[in-house]
């Protein structure tokens, strides 16, 4: 299964297991997800226009509902590692 995920999907995994393993919990809430997103560099964009549909997956650089990356983390974000 882990063959079939992308750097992206393997890099948050990995985000999730660390913060679980240094708070000592099984289950995190949606605060600690959304905390976790950002450390990892993605943002809330503009939302799109009346009707405008959102693709699951684009050509670009990977945006799905009105989540985006937009900086690769850095010294001073939380590291996936």
């Amino acid at each position: 299964m882990l063959e079939s995920l992308s750097s992206e999907e393997l890099q948050f995994i990995k985000a999730i297991e660390k913060h679980k393993n240094s708070s000592g919990k099984l289950f995190l809430s949606w605060s600690e997800v959304l905390k976790i997103l950002k450390a990892l560099g993605y943002r809330k964009v503009a939302s799109r226009s009346k009707g405008e549909k959102t693709p699951l997956r684009s050509a670009g650089p990977r945006q799905e509902g009105n989540i985006s990356a937009v900086a690769a983390p850095g010294p001073d974000r939380t590291s996936a590692n």
